[in-house]
């Protein structure tokens, strides 16, 4: 029997789009709440809480009609989230820089207090750069031009345009079948690899639990964004089956394996 997996995530389009069906093929069983709205509001909350609240009574309190969603038990709980360093209020008169570094530094903080799944009242938080829509910057659900995916912080609110001119915006979510989410993943593990150690390339299991953690992605992503004023595209929401299953019966060598086999 499948555990019972609360998603929190941002949006309530694409997000539960894309959920329902990596669940479908993955045969998994995800309850799907829909916050709404993005990380920098969550991290207010947080902060006039003094990072000492319960997850689920945030929720409630922004959505008392879910109640009967978050009075399940979750085994495992995870939070889907965008980057979106150039959010801001209207009129806000600083530089992009001085605006993506804040951002930078709240979510850093949201980072470090998600850190277990297993925990109810915490969960563990994922980050996509710059957003959701990041699993489909590429031409196929395997783009080797995908390790250079950036985008500059200049041009960040043109994301979605340009994401949109990609040949993979072109496939509908609920045409893709598991093969094709194993190809993101893989991808999106390259890509993490190569942020990591310009290695476009599978790293062992080990390593790979090193490079996954959230603050290390975000540290790294940091890194690239004072050096070039970009950010490295890259989707962790696909990250969620691997730590899922983990490499229990070997499903993370098999991923590869089976991605060798098919690319051979």
């Amino acid at each position: 029997m499948n555990k019972k997996i609360l998603l929190i995530v941002e949006g309530k389009k694409a997000e539960p789009k894309f959920f329902n069906k990596l669940q479908e093929e993955f045969n998994l069983e995800f309850d799907i709440y829909c916050f709404e709205t993005n990380i920098y509001s969550l991290y207010k909350i947080m902060e006039d809480n003094d990072f000492n609240v319960n997850i689920k009574d945030i929720l409630l309190e922004l959505h008392p009609e879910q109640k009967e969603l978050l009075s399940n038990t979750f085994l495992y709980t995870y939070l889907i989230f965008d980057l979106d360093p150039h959010h801001t209020k209207k009129d806000d008169t600083r530089s992009i820089e001085q605006i993506v570094n804040d951002n930078v530094e709240k979510v850093k903080e949201m980072a470090s207090y998600f850190v277990d799944e297993t925990d109810p009242t915490v969960g563990k938080l994922y980050i996509n750069y710059p957003m959701m829509e990041s699993y489909k910057a590429c031409n196929s659900f395997f783009d080797n031009d995908y390790m250079h995916e950036a985008i500059s912080i200049n041009e960040l609110s043109n994301f979605k345009e340009y994401v949109g001119e990609k040949k993979l915006s072109n496939i509908r979510i609920d045409k893709y079948s598991k093969d094709n989410f194993k190809k993101l993943i893989v991808q999106n593990i390259f890509k993490m690899n190569f942020i990591f150690n310009s290695q476009w390339k599978m790293p062992n299991y080990s390593d790979y639990l090193i490079e996954s953690d959230t603050k290390q992605i975000l540290s790294r992503e940091n890194i690239i964004i004072t050096k070039s004023k970009q950010i490295s595209v890259l989707n962790t929401s696909v990250l969620i089956i691997v730590d899922y299953y983990g490499n229990k019966d070997g499903f993370y060598t098999n991923l590869y394996i089976e991605f060798e086999n098919q690319t051979d």
